[in-house]
């Protein structure tokens, strides 16, 4: 459901709180169309393209970003105490997830024609692509999930899963799809 003072789609518990614990499947409500346009804006500005959130660069190129959310869409919003809390798994609470990057990707298809969202996509493309290609030039390796840190070091510069893992490709597949043209997305 829509939260309003935090601009973000949320889970809302029986007794009619909000859960604020935002992950990419808040940006999945796209998918269903639920936002108005300047919703889906405001999802855009204030938590994908926010590097203390989910760090993403507006340019696709990093910038701002800090070491330990370099790659841009953790498991789990930046700013979130969980976000990898030291002594503790943390499984979901801050890598990088090629399901959550295709489906965050699928949900902002469907507002291409909001600026800030093709902008927001376009830049998750680049960042996440860079992520995946950076693991393979250097170990050969798909991961089945990446650390967030700007080494994506985890284990010796290594995956933070599995090293060859068949949905860690979605991460730089969503470039490729982009790059072959966007048939959702309008620039109109």
């Amino acid at each position: 459901l829509w939260d309003e003072p935090i601009s973000m789609y949320v889970n809302k518990f029986a007794n009619g709180t909000f859960y604020r614990r935002i992950s990419p499947t808040s940006f999945y409500a796209m998918m269903a169309n639920a936002p108005s346009d300047s919703q889906a804006a405001n999802m855009i500005n204030t938590w994908l393209l926010n590097s203390s959130r989910f760090c993403v660069a507006a340019g696709g190129d990093f910038r701002n970003n800090r070491d330990d959310c370099y790659w841009g869409l953790p498991s789990i919003s930046y700013d979130d105490p969980a976000y990898l809390k030291p002594g503790v798994w943390n499984y979901w609470r801050g890598f990088v997830w090629g399901p959550m990057a295709m489906l965050t990707y699928w949900s902002l298809q469907n507002y291409g024609h909001v600026q800030e969202v093709r902008q927001g996509k376009t830049a998750l493309c680049k960042q996440m692509k860079a992520l995946m290609t950076s693991q393979w030039s250097e170990h050969r390796h798909v991961c089945e999930n990446y650390n967030p840190h700007k080494t994506a070091d985890t284990s010796n510069g290594d995956c933070s899963g599995t090293p060859f893992y068949h949905w860690g490709a979605l991460t730089g597949l969503i470039g490729l799809v982009d790059e072959m043209g966007d048939t959702k997305s309008t620039d109109s």
